[in-house]
């Protein structure tokens, strides 16, 4: 049965649409970064200023997926979609490709990588894909990004990782899936996956502890991740199985503690289609959301594990907080468009499904599509 916009919208993100009319959604020196790929098929690495304009648009070889930055040495890296043979280090400062890194034979990447929070090394996903290991690549900012080793990522597939305030400890969404660079979208081990979240020694590549999805929902493929302010860890996944099954999609959970796996309203949960795109939490981690592209629709959780509300959004993807503002996020899409989501206007004791999201329907950069991933930049 075919739902009304009011009924599948159950609260107030107040959103406005960055553009070239837009008011200023966000302080000037606060930027996003995401990649993009335009009308003719060209990717490209792109910055965004307050008011929405381009202010850097580095031309890439190949479609773009994950983004790490080093603020304080205003370094990104930005990692081709798997299964990625690259990633360039750019300097946002003069806005300068200052490495180019290829894979090291036998190895590709996976899309993501975090700088160690002492700025000494890169730590980045790949497959060693003639055993199918996860591996994390260890690459030496000091030289040059040169790969200085390798460890375990204690699963199949690993995707995004992330590192604890305590930069010894890495968190690794090991999605479970197998693949290959000579048939990189097949998935060669649906039926024997295992997933996990492993928390591992980023100095050792010891197993520290990790946690796996309950036998039954050993296709839940762990992709995503972010951390909070405090340590904990929002997850979300993609499912592998029988469409017609549908599991929870979204999941919190902190230090050696089990998941603890969410469920939406039902109506929202199907409207997922059993895919999470991206994760992140607001600055004051007190929240979270989660983009849902091929549902067209982006949710709202509390750090509780408490449903808050969803808007509508096509083929939205790319999710990032505002750095200035605790409970105000941006979410980037394939038409182009950024959303800016403020759930400060979020009512207290609102039934299931009440209030209307306000959209205006406004694109900040035309003829473009913007990819799975952003982040914001404090200038």
């Amino acid at each position: 049965m075919e739902i009304s916009r009011r009924e599948f919208i159950k609260a107030g993100a107040s959103l406005m649409l960055l553009g070239s009319n837009a008011v200023h959604a966000y302080s000037a020196k606060q930027s996003l970064l995401s990649c993009r790929t335009n009308r003719a098929g060209e990717h490209f690495f792109s910055m965004l200023d307050g008011e929405g304009s381009l202010t850097l648009d580095l031309k890439l070889p190949a479609r773009g997926h994950g983004i790490s930055l080093m603020e304080r040495e205003r370094l990104v890296a930005v990692f081709a979609r798997r299964p990625g043979d690259f990633f360039w280090v750019i300097d946002l400062h003069t806005k300068q490709v200052t490495e180019k890194v290829r894979a090291a034979k036998g190895r590709h990447f996976y899309g993501h990588g975090v700088f160690a929070r002492d700025g000494a090394r890169l730590l980045c996903s790949e497959n060693a894909y003639e055993s199918g290991e996860g591996v994390i690549g260890v690459y030496d900012v000091q030289n040059h990004f040169a790969r200085i080793g390798e460890f375990k990522s204690h699963g199949i597939g690993p995707h995004d990782v992330k590192i604890l305030r305590d930069d010894k400890t890495l968190v690794v969404a090991n999605g479970g899936i197998r693949t290959h660079p000579d048939l990189p979208r097949i998935k060669s081990n649906l039926e024997s996956m295992r997933p996990n979240l492993a928390y591992v020694s980023s100095e050792s590549g010891r197993l520290l502890h990790k946690h796996e999805p309950k036998t039954e929902w050993h296709q839940l493929s762990i992709r995503h991740i972010d951390i909070s302010v405090d340590d904990r860890v929002a997850i979300a996944m993609q499912f592998q199985g029988k469409p017609y099954v549908q599991p929870p999609l979204v999941a919190v959970q902190a230090g050696n503690q089990a998941i603890q796996f969410l469920t939406a309203p039902k109506h929202i949960q199907s409207r997922m289609q059993n895919y999470c795109g991206s994760i992140a939490f607001s600055s004051g981690g007190n929240e979270f959301v989660v983009s849902s592209p091929r549902g067209g629709m982006v949710t709202y959780w509390s750090d509780d594990g408490a449903y808050l509300g969803a808007h509508e959004q096509l083929d939205a993807c790319g999710v990032t907080r505002a750095l200035n503002e605790s409970r105000t996020f941006f979410v980037s899409d394939g038409t182009g468009s950024i959303a800016r989501a403020n759930l400060n206007s979020l009512p207290k004791n609102v039934p299931e499904i009440s209030l209307e999201t306000f959209i205006e329907a406004q694109n900040s950069l035309s003829a473009t599509n913007w990819d799975n991933h952003m982040v914001t930049y404090a200038e």
